[in-house]
């Protein structure tokens, strides 16, 4: 694996999985206003795992700027945000990092109103569909690679998001659940109140259920994701096998010991959420040791099944007539 890609390795799988936790809180929302639970129900779910995503994306960013030749100079990547994919991502990155700021500061102080609020949660969301976009497409408008420029780009770069980023919100949940619990066995977190990881108020039924059903879903989320990335890499393998030399070479390169540790991974973790995790979660009526735990090792073999996934995908970068060079080179 190429260690020089680390930091873009790093940004995209850490970026998308920011964008993924705001989506899946963005639904979480909306199905506690489906259900008519009361609007501070769905904030003590949401507000703590929204710790989920924005430090995620900083720490992204600054994984990025060491791929920089010269990192001073990166606003000079934005003066061509009209022709370049790489400049477009760049913006929208700072787009969704300045509204997702905004709003979450929003969301934590109540600041303006509830109404005003969900326009900024909704305008985060979007944002983030725009950064996934353009990681995509900053990959896929690259006509010479032939391992780019192939719709599996897009399909890998989403469901990472919906795999990883599901994940962290689930265990955000199960951290606050479990510490909300404590506190209301006598437990004294101050830390943890200051942050509003927990409340003064004890757990309820409604919360509970809602908790629940949440975790439902996000393990389905998560392993549906999982297994769409499954079902596409050997079609995407099949088709650089039959493509041109660069393609083939590729092909070659991927099939390896890489590419099966990121599968089995993968695998194991479809496994976790779509079964243990979710049949836990389904009769959980309380909080769950066994359930965090399924949660958190799901979360921490997706992250890594991820990266190696990210690491192959730069392991693609082989130009149409240039692949002999290449191969040459990296003997």
């Amino acid at each position: 694996m190429n260690a020089e890609e680390l930091p873009m390795i790093l940004f995209t799988v850490i970026g998308q999985m920011s964008v993924g936790s705001i989506w899946i809180l963005g639904l979480i929302h909306i199905y506690g206003y489906a259900k008519k639970l009361k609007p501070e129900t769905i904030d003590r779910i949401t507000n703590a795992a929204m710790y989920a995503a924005g430090p995620l994306l900083v720490l992204g960013f600054f994984a990025a700027f060491f791929h920089l030749g010269d990192p001073f100079h990166a606003l000079n990547t934005l003066r061509h945000v009209g022709s370049s994919w790489m400049s477009r991502e760049i913006a929208s990155g700072v787009l969704y990092g300045a509204v997702g700021l905004f709003f979450a500061a929003c969301q934590w102080m109540g600041w303006f109103s509830r109404a005003v609020r969900e326009v900024l949660a909704a305008l985060t969301a979007l944002a983030g569909l725009l950064l996934v976009i353009t990681m995509a497409g900053t990959y896929y408008s690259v006509e010479t690679i032939p391992a780019w420029h192939n719709a599996s780009v897009w399909i890998f770069f989403f469901c990472s998001a919906i795999l990883t980023g599901s994940l962290a919100v689930g265990l955000a949940l199960m951290v606050t659940w479990n510490m909300q619990a404590k506190r209301d066995a006598g437990s004294k977190s101050t830390w943890a109140k200051k942050l509003r990881l927990i409340s003064d108020e004890p757990l309820t039924g409604e919360l509970t259920a809602f908790t629940t059903k949440s975790l439902q879903g996000i393990s389905l989320a998560a392993a549906l994701a999982g297994v769409v990335i499954l079902v596409t890499y050997p079609i995407y393998l099949g088709w650089l096998a039959t493509g041109e030399q660069a393609a083939q070479d590729v092909a070659h390169e991927m099939q390896g010991p890489v590419l099966t540790t990121r599968l089995i991974l993968l695998a194991t973790v479809v496994v976790l959420t779509g079964v243990f995790a979710f049949m836990r979660a389904r009769t959980a009526d309380k909080p769950n040791r066994a359930l965090a735990w399924i949660i958190g090792i799901a979360f921490v073999l997706a992250v890594v099944s991820e990266l190696l996934g990210r690491g192959l995908h730069y392991e693609g970068l082989w130009h149409v007539g240039l692949n002999t060079t290449q191969y040459l080179l990296g003997q």
